[in-house]
């Protein structure tokens, strides 16, 4: 009994004050552990660190930039959630034409699309659909065009309607939208599938996406 208990003293003293390794002659973490390791039950993340409710979710992975042997493995903050949905309002645009809003959304961390597209008239406008603007018998009714880019470092978005003849030069208009937001830790790029269609009607893929 002696023996054990000087063992199991002599274990927690060397936890405590210094580095453990397991298959690791000389470990620099707290504990290091060489191949595979199985836990029996559970593991658990720092309390603080966790929000016991029904959105409160933490998605463990590696952090790419840590200088950690092997990468740290972290909680997920809400920064790099796989999915952000960000709704705006964007009032008092002069006539119809969104040419260029600058999100401030950087393009090296995230991309994004638009979703939930809604157009207002102000008051008294008589709007992009009315008989007056685009009467039935016109067939020639336009679209809009909604667009992302990158410019700089940040994400943008153009909304407009270029075929519609606005005469009254106090038309404004309320865009509202969602930007969806994806983190690029979650998300590859496989870069851009160019298809030709040699002039015709139909054509196919030269091949499946790399890396699916």
């Amino acid at each position: 009994m002696k023996k054990n208990f000087l063992f199991i003293s002599l274990l927690f003293s060397a936890v405590s004050m210094a580095q453990v390794g397991i298959g690791v002659q000389s470990p620099v973490e707290k504990l290091e552990v060489a191949g595979s390791m199985s836990v029996g039950q559970s593991v658990t993340i720092d309390p603080t660190a966790y929000v016991n409710n029904a959105s409160g979710f933490t998605i463990l992975g590696t952090d790419p930039l840590s200088s950690t042997v092997g990468g740290e493995v972290l909680a997920v903050e809400t920064l790099y959630t796989p999915l952000i949905v960000q709704p705006y309002s964007i009032s008092n645009i002069y006539r119809d034409d969104l040419n260029d809003v600058n999100l401030n959304i950087p393009t090296d961390k995230y991309f994004i699309t638009i979703a939930n597209f809604e157009a207002i008239p102000a008051s008294g406008n008589n709007g992009l659909y009315s008989q007056i603007q685009n009467p039935d018998s016109n067939t020639n009714r336009g679209h809009f065009t909604i667009r992302v880019f990158e410019s700089g470092q940040n994400w943008h978005v153009n909304i407009g309607y270029p075929t519609l003849d606005t005469q009254n030069t106090t038309d404004r208009y309320t865009y509202n939208f969602d930007i969806i937001i994806y983190s690029k830790r979650f998300y590859k790029n496989l870069g851009t599938i160019n298809v030709d269609f040699n002039g015709s009607n139909n054509a196919s893929a030269t091949a499946p996406p790399s890396g699916i």
